[in-house]
């Protein structure tokens, strides 16, 4: 007599004569369940229904769509590139890459990433970059145990230059800080204050200062609050 198919998967429909060979099955689309249920899935679900609110102006998105269209590995994708860039506002990026009719599968490329990083150099409210500096220096403090005012002790140059490159730490604080000047002065190589310049561009800066000087005083206060 022949053993019957006693065992069937859930996803696939396959069927399984043997509990072992059963209990070893892993297809695809059980794969992507599991994606879809971690952490990293509910994220790329989430972002997902952002660009559908900037995109097509609705939240509504079904679950089971979403695991199953072509948009599921390429936020998967943009999940992973949010954690390696640190990216510090993912609401506003999604609604720039709308704005500038970038699909979602060219998110993660330099072009868009380098768009994205002069957005929030020169259009980001000074509130908003200023918050994000504030909640970046505290989780540095949180690390290294020590107080935020202690914080440029607790870091290398290189450490510094990548926060500066992330738009993590914004000249609207370092420019106006002692501390940071002190720390330009006597912890870095000339090649790492040539690098940081170049992210900078204090002359920049300078010139933003002068013409804002309402938000000019908001940073300094900052500064003078948190004894940077």
């Amino acid at each position: 007599m022949k053993a019957e198919f006693k065992y069937q998967c859930d996803y696939c429909h396959g069927r399984f004569k043997s509990e072992t060979r059963f209990m070893k099955h892993h297809c695809k689309e059980m794969k992507r369940d599991e994606e879809f249920r971690s952490l990293e899935g509910q994220a790329a679900h989430l972002f997902y229904k952002s660009w559908m609110k900037y995109k097509h102006h609705t939240t509504t998105t079904h679950p089971h769509a979403f695991r199953h269209s072509r948009y599921f590995t390429v936020f998967l994708k943009f999940v992973d590139f949010v954690g390696r860039s640190h990216l510090p506002d993912t609401e506003a990026f999604i609604k720039l890459m709308v704005k500038h009719k970038i699909e979602p599968n060219l998110w993660t490329d330099d072009r868009a990433y380098g768009k994205y990083l002069e957005w929030v150099t020169r259009v980001m409210a000074t509130e908003k970059l200023i918050e994000i500096t504030v909640k970046t220096m505290f989780d540095i403090a949180d690390v290294a145990h020590v107080g935020v005012k202690d914080i440029l002790d607790n870091i290398t140059p290189n450490e510094l230059i990548q926060l500066l490159h992330q738009r993590r730490i914004s000249p609207w604080i370092l420019l106006n800080s002692k501390k940071f000047a002190d720390f330009f002065r006597d912890k870095t190589t000339s090649e790492e204050r040539v690098i940081m310049e170049s992210i900078i561009n204090p002359e920049y800066w300078m010139k933003r200062f002068k013409s804002h000087p309402d938000d000019l005083k908001l940073a300094k206060d900052c500064v003078t609050a948190l004894e940077l």
